[in-house]
């Protein structure tokens, strides 16, 4: 349920809460706003959502408190934690809830499976979305965000999928497609599938998978073991020589909270490996212990990564 501006703003808002009387980290907050205009939109974001929490302090650069600001009481010390959790787990929400609203959505959390009216049957990843276009003529799905799995019934009538202006086509066979900000990936269990797309068109068949950098515009295909493909149905992570931050989006489909990356010297590390999903804290403690990294619980539902 992360993305990485509101992930940045919320963390800017934790340590203004942890030091408000910090000048230099003010001033940090206040170039970062300044950055991007992106920026400045997600700060807004935070800011009115943390409005809403009431009991909060304001955080706005006008209302922060000067240095000589004199420092509360430890009883009321004591309280600035959980409340900010709060106002996180509320931003969490408002942001979910103010997403564009799908045909079927599945939140954070295990896979959600259902059978659709023609007889397939359709996997959803946590947080994913999809939009359903059925009728006499055609079975047209849109991938809106995150990771699915199909298994095509038969059927006259062709089965597409579309994701980010590209289209894949098949009659009967096993598929994964997953959209993400950087990349499109489609992967075949059984069948085949064709993929209409900026970089050509592409057959695939059973172990092969294409993905396309959606910046560059360039595809790549290679293959992989059908039983891996869409390996998230089984709570399962499989890493191949991956970058920790392309992990850590993986991870976050699975659990119903905040994860925040606050060592970004840990975001290109590479890692291989198998990893449990059903349990997405021990997953990431495994992910980042080999370079030095631990994993921090601020409450049920935020984890926090950070160097030892």
């Amino acid at each position: 349920m992360n993305d990485p501006l509101t992930d940045s703003a919320l963390d800017w808002l934790l340590r203004l809460q942890a030091a408000p009387a910090d000048q230099r980290l003010r001033t940090e907050c206040e170039a970062w706003q300044q950055a991007a205009p992106e920026h400045a939109r997600a700060w807004r974001k935070a800011q009115r959502v943390w409005a809403l929490s009431g009991a909060l302090p304001a955080t706005t650069a006008t209302h922060w408190p000067s240095p000589t600001t004199t420092t509360a009481p430890r009883r009321q010390n004591r309280w600035r934690r959980p409340l900010a959790l709060a106002a996180c787990l509320l931003l969490a929400g408002i942001i979910f809830l103010l997403r564009p609203q799908a045909d079927i959505q599945a939140p954070s959390g295990p896979a959600r499976h259902m059978a659709l009216e023609d007889g397939s049957q359709l996997w959803l990843r946590g947080g994913a979305a999809v939009e359903l276009y059925f009728d006499e003529q055609q079975r047209r799905l849109e991938l809106l965000r995150g990771d699915a799995f199909f298994e095509v019934k038969k059927d006259t009538r062709s089965f597409t999928v579309l994701a980010a202006g590209q289209q894949v086509t098949v009659t009967g066979t096993g598929f994964s497609v997953g959209l993400g900000p950087h990349y499109l990936e489609v992967a075949v269990a059984h069948g085949s599938v064709r993929v209409d797309s900026q970089a050509g068109t592409a057959g695939l068949g059973k172990g092969q998978r294409w993905r396309l950098d959606r910046q560059s515009g360039l595809a790549q295909l290679d293959t992989l073991p059908p039983t891996q493909i869409a390996a998230w149905r089984n709570d399962q992570l499989i890493a191949r020589d991956q970058s920790i931050e392309e992990l850590l989006e993986q991870v976050r489909q699975h659990y119903p909270g905040w994860i925040i990356l606050r060592a970004p010297e840990l975001a290109n590390r590479r890692v291989t490996g198998l990893y449990d999903l059903s349990d997405p804290r021990t997953a990431l403690q495994a992910l980042v212990t080999p370079h030095g990294g631990t994993v921090h619980n601020w409450s049920p539902y935020v984890l926090v990564i950070d160097q030892k």
